[in-house]
């Protein structure tokens, strides 16, 4: 025990930030990398695929949107899923100009293989943490989220009590 309490007393603001830092490049790679068998997303297609998983048909704005992409970004990733057969664009029947995208059944096979690679990998994560660091990691998680969230938008986010 007062090993550990003396471990802690090392660490230094110098040491959360340069972790900090690794931690959001690693956030930065995994939106790219591609996908393999088990996972066959790339984080950001994931995020599109999730915000369209739940309706019938979206907009690319509105997915855009929810996954935190700009428009042009998620066409382009839209044209990649697309090219894989995984969702389908079909011109707006209330709107000439605009097109909805539709989750194929390879689309929905493709999410659910992914959220079940993710939640397995997460679940392991989380059964590794010893107990005391298990309780803090839910808040430790939302206070990190909002934190790259404020330093996205370069804003404060709401005030935590």
């Amino acid at each position: 025990m007062r090993e550990d309490t003396t471990r802690a007393a090392r660490v230094t603001v110098e040491d959360f930030l340069a972790a900090f830092d690794a931690f959001a490049q690693s956030v930065r790679r995994a939106r790219g990398a591609a996908g393999d068998g088990a996972r066959p997303l790339t984080l950001s297609q994931y995020a599109l695929l999730r915000a369209l998983s739940d309706r019938t048909a979206a907009r690319v704005r509105e997915l855009a949107g929810e996954a935190g992409v700009t428009a042009s970004t998620a066409t382009r990733i839209l044209d990649t899923l697309e090219r894989r057969e995984i969702v389908r664009r079909a011109r707006s029947s209330q709107d000439r100009r605009g097109v909805t995208i539709t989750l194929t059944d390879g689309g929905r096979e493709a999410l659910r293989a992914q959220d079940e690679w993710l939640r397995g990998r997460q679940r392991a994560f989380y059964a590794s943490l010893p107990i005391d660091e298990q309780r803090l990691a839910p808040d430790l998680l939302i206070r990190l989220a909002a934190l790259i969230d404020e330093l996205a938008t370069g804003s404060p986010g709401p005030e935590r009590p």
